[in-house]
């Protein structure tokens, strides 16, 4: 290959790398939202992948992960900590809690649920100020084994995806 093929050939291989990342973020997005919606309307959360034949190759579900706690008010949390651990407090222009301690706290108290912490030393129970419970943001995951991604790249190849992806692309969406 000549370097001005090359050359042709990166700016497709380019072209096309860009229009397909759109149409896959474009495509997940739709995805996220009908999966909410299925969740919320049937309470259905995974669905299996087929390609036209029927040929299950993957699955999409939504994902709930659960509450984890996260420091709300900086100022309470810091000021528990000072009265009860000053050995876990930095101080420098501003006072803060150590992150690797904090981080402790947080997940020892994402653990248990609930925005207490029992210290392992005295065993005493602590209401921690300034700390929450925070739910997070459902997202998305699609499971394609290995046998699947064979099954798409045979499809792929054969030219029997042309249906699904091609049309979005030749219809504007590369520039």
């Amino acid at each position: 290959m000549n370097l001005k093929d090359t050359a042709a050939r990166a700016a497709i291989l380019g072209t096309l790398h860009k229009a397909i990342g759109d149409e896959l973020k474009a495509a997940k997005r739709e995805l996220g939202e009908g999966l909410r919606a299925a969740k919320q309307e049937t309470g259905t959360q995974k669905i299996s992948v087929s390609l036209d034949e029927g040929q299950d190759i993957g699955t999409a579900s939504l994902v709930q992960p659960k509450a984890e706690a996260a420091v709300t008010d900086a100022e309470k949390f810091t000021a528990w900590v000072i009265e009860n651990f000053k050995s876990e407090v930095e101080r420098k222009f501003v006072t803060s809690v150590k992150p690797g301690f904090q981080k402790k706290l947080l997940d020892q108290i994402t653990a248990a649920g609930v925005a207490e912490w029992a210290d392992p030393e005295t065993g005493v129970i602590h209401d921690v100020p300034g700390v929450e419970m925070q739910g997070r943001a459902a997202y998305t995951r699609m499971t394609v084994p290995d046998a699947g991604k064979q099954a798409i790249a045979q499809a792929w190849q054969s030219g029997a995806l042309a249906h699904v992806v091609l049309p979005e692309l030749t219809a504007g969406g590369a520039e």
